[in-house]
């Protein structure tokens, strides 16, 4: 399979020198496929750029420094890269060098401009966590896809609500995925949704990609501590933001496009967008008031929204049995 100038690299890296040597070394046996490699530090001090330098001997090998920032470094990063596709190979997770050339021939034979793979998940000491699942799973499923597949337009984006609405992102790990590098440069990854980036720009942009799915698993991501504290990023209502994300997008996709028009009227889409988005307000508000009050279950507030809560539960549930069924959705 002839790769060359196809895929590069970011490697984001900030205070990781425990798990870089063996994340430096599961890269070995797929270097020789790729062009380019950004290393994109975060001005470590426990010796990750040093290690860098020591132990990764690339030709396209460049190592550049940008202030703290999740997605602020990832964007930097792929800015910097040239070739058609872009890997995010982020520390403590790996990919085979199968699974790069399987991600890279899908994308190819589908033009996909980002394809998505489901991980297997380890912990630190490399055991596996059997029940970990992730949406691609469950799209997978949906969709009784065996062989890899293309998503895109109201199918997409009915995935990508479902998943939103409880803080999941339908694309999974990007250690897992590959992107069409030029896509990335146009539309970057959103820095003002925390630690959902990804899952915002997924929701941003859901009507312009196509997104491919392969049932194939190939790599791996490990739960472990990062060199951050994740109270930096949290947000205090990131479901709901989401949620409203996904309703500005469709809605504003409305106006323009007449098919999407067409089928959201066929389909009843737009009542059942509403719908999750009232679902995601209430819900929000009965755990506000349920926090903030001891003795909630004497407030008359906290029952109605409850009450309302359920009502829209019901809602979203009914009519998305309908959607589904009527798009092939199990």
């Amino acid at each position: 399979m002839n790769m060359n100038n196809s895929i590069g690299v970011v490697l984001p890296t900030l205070n990781c020198a425990a798990l870089l040597p063996g994340h430096l070394e599961s890269m070995q046996p797929w270097l020789d496929l790729i062009s380019e490699i950004i290393v994109v530090d975060s001005y470590s001090d426990d010796g990750t750029v040093e290690m860098i330098r020591e132990r990764l001997s690339h030709p396209g090998l460049r190592i550049l420094s940008h202030p703290r920032g999740l997605y602020q470094s990832w964007n930097f990063g792929l800015s910097q890269l040239r070739t058609k596709y872009a890997y995010i190979s982020t520390v403590g997770d790996s990919i085979t060098r199968s699974g790069l050339e399987h991600l890279y021939s899908v994308a190819e034979q589908l033009q996909c401009d980002v394809v998505a793979s489901e991980p297997r998940f380890i912990t630190t000491n490399g055991s596996p966590i059997p029940d970990a699942k992730w949406p691609i799973s469950g799209v997978c499923s949906s969709l009784r896809i065996s062989d890899p597949a293309c998503i895109e337009g109201m199918r997409l984006f009915l995935f990508v609500l479902h998943y939103a609405s409880v803080g999941e992102c339908i694309l999974g790990s990007s250690a897992s995925n590959l992107y069409r590098t030029k896509l990335l440069h146009e539309r970057p990854f959103p820095e003002n949704f925390g630690l959902a980036g990804d899952v915002a720009w997924g929701i941003t942009n859901v009507f312009d990609y196509r997104l491919g799915v392969t049932s194939q698993c190939f790599s791996t991501f490990c739960y472990h501590d990062k060199a951050y504290s994740p109270k930096e990023y949290a947000l205090d209502n990131i479901c709901g933001e989401l949620v409203q994300l996904a309703r500005e997008t469709f809605q504003g996709r409305l106006v323009v496009d007449k098919s999407l028009q067409g089928e959201s009227l066929r389909t009843g889409c737009s009542d059942f967008v509403d719908f999750v988005h009232k679902l995601s307000e209430w819900s929000y508000r009965r755990k506000k008031l349920k926090k903030e009050r001891k003795l909630w279950m004497f407030d008359p507030a906290a029952w109605r929204a409850r009450a309302m809560r359920n009502r829209f539960r019901r809602l979203v549930k009914d009519r998305e049995s309908i959607i589904y069924k009527n798009m092939g959705i199990q």
